[in-house]
């Protein structure tokens, strides 16, 4: 398993600009650390045919990383039934 190590730089309007530290040709960007991960293993699968890698992030001490939470689908409720009404077979 082929270990790639990429160096986050914060860019000006919010986005992350990910380096490989490893490999030069290698750098992609991202919105959040998780899209900054799946976006370095699709660059080293896109340029090497790679599928089974490791992913390391280098992360600054002064770069300010905000956990982002996703917002949560709304869950359907039951459909209620008037009182007395049948159910189809």
């Amino acid at each position: 398993m082929k270990i790639y190590r990429f160096a986050i730089h914060p860019a000006e309007d919010g986005v992350y600009f990910l380096e490989c530290v490893n490999d030069p040709k290698l750098f992609t960007q991202a919105r959040s650390m998780d899209e900054a991960v799946h976006m370095a293993r699709d660059v080293a699968a896109t340029m090497y045919g790679e599928k089974n890698v490791q992913i390391e992030l280098v992360v600054p001490p002064d770069v300010n990383v905000r956990p982002q939470r996703r917002k949560a689908r709304p869950r359907k409720s039951p459909q209620k039934r008037p009182r007395g009404a049948a159910v189809a077979p």
